[in-house]
C-alpha cells in the first residue's frame, strides 16, 4: 500500500474515531484532538492520514469501552477559587456549583471522554469562566439573572466531527464567560 494513494471518507472516517479513542484513553488533550481530526478530514493521501495517527498505538482487538453507568464529573467552590487547567479528564457530564467562588475551567489541556460533553452550571455570586480551544464547536445555553453571559474569540473552522460541548446551567448575579481559543 503506497502512502501516495488517495484517501477514501471511510478510511478518514475510520483515523477520526481512532483519535476520538486515543482522547477518551488520555493520549490526546481535546486541542489536540480538534486539530487532528481537521488534518484527517483535510487528508489527500494516506500517507497524509498515517501521519494524524502515527504516534498512536494500534487499538486492541475488541476495545470498544464498557457502558455502564459514567458517573459525573464535579466542580465545587464554595467561598474558594476552583481552577481546572493542565490536563485533567473532561468527562461526558460534568456538575459545576460554584457559590461565592470563582470558577475557571481551561479545556485547552483537557481530555474528552465522550463526543459531546455537556457542562452543567449552578453559579451564585461567583463567575464562571470556561476557556475552549479553537476547532470545538460550543453551544451555551444559560439562564442569567442579574449577570451577564459572554461568548468572546471565535471557535475557528470547524470540521463535521468537531468535538462539542454544551454549556447549560443558571447563574445568579454571577456572569459566566465563554473564551474560543485564548486565555
Amino acid at each position: 500500500m503506497s502512502d501516495d494513494l488517495r484517501t477514501s471518507d471511510a478510511e478518514r472516517e475510520t483515523a477520526v474515531a481512532r483519535l476520538r479513542e486515543a482522547s477518551a484513553e488520555g493520549r490526546l488533550t481535546l486541542d489536540e484532538l480538534a486539530l487532528r481530526t481537521g488534518s484527517a478530514y483535510a487528508a489527500r493521501t494516506r500517507g497524509e492520514l498515517v501521519a494524524v495517527t502515527a504516534d498512536l498505538p494500534a487499538p486492541a482487538a475488541g476495545s470498544m469501552p464498557a457502558r455502564g453507568r459514567s458517573w459525573p464529573g464535579i466542580v465545587v467552590g464554595i467561598f474558594a477559587p476552583v481552577s481546572r487547567r493542565k490536563r485533567w479528564r473532561l468527562r461526558k457530564h460534568t456538575v459545576v456549583l460554584s457559590v461565592f467562588a470563582p470558577t475557571k475551567l481551561d479545556l485547552r489541556a483537557a481530555t474528552f471522554g465522550a463526543e459531546t460533553a455537556t457542562i452543567t452550571i449552578l453559579s451564585v455570586f461567583a463567575p464562571v469562566t470556561v476557556v475552549v480551544p479553537e476547532h470545538v464547536e460550543v453551544d451555551v445555553t444559560m439562564l442569567p439573572i442579574f449577570a451577564p453571559l459572554r461568548e468572546v474569540g471565535s471557535a475557528g473552522d470547524l470540521s463535521p466531527a468537531a468535538p462539542r460541548v454544551r454549556i447549560v446551567g443558571v447563574s445568579v448575579f454571577a456572569p459566566t464567560f465563554v473564551r474560543h481559543g485564548g486565555g
